[in-house]
């Protein structure tokens, strides 16, 4: 199973270049915000996890749809059950045939939407 979470270093990373882009300092956002300066600034290195409801805040106040700030910072993690059965199905393979296969794969999951 493919699913996605969040990135939360990338996350920050959008905030603060939103953030330097409108030109405050994070002293400025987290006064905005009403949220202490140390925490604000812990969410923009990703340390921090903000709450929804801070999200839709720090969105609100750099003029960003929630929507684009997750987006953005959303990952795909391959679950350890999909990576077994990756391995599996290289066991045993030549190299050759192992080579192959990646080659096949990338092509699969680059052209997924137009081959489904």
């Amino acid at each position: 199973m493919v699913e996605k979470i969040v990135d939360y270093k990338s996350l920050g990373k959008l905030i603060q270049k939103r953030r330097q882009q409108i030109g405050i300092s994070q002293h400025v956002a987290a006064e905005r915000l009403n949220l202490s300066v140390s925490f604000y600034s812990r969410v923009e290195r990703g340390e921090k996890i903000a709450s929804l409801e801070t999200l839709v805040k720090i969105a609100n106040c750099f003029e960003l749809s929630l929507d684009y700030l997750l987006q953005e910072s959303l990952t795909q993690n391959i679950s350890g059950e999909v990576n077994a059965e990756l391995a599996q199905i290289f066991i045993g393979k030549p190299q050759k045939r192992a080579e192959l296969l990646i080659k096949w794969l990338r092509f699969f999951a680059e052209n997924i939407d137009e081959l489904v």
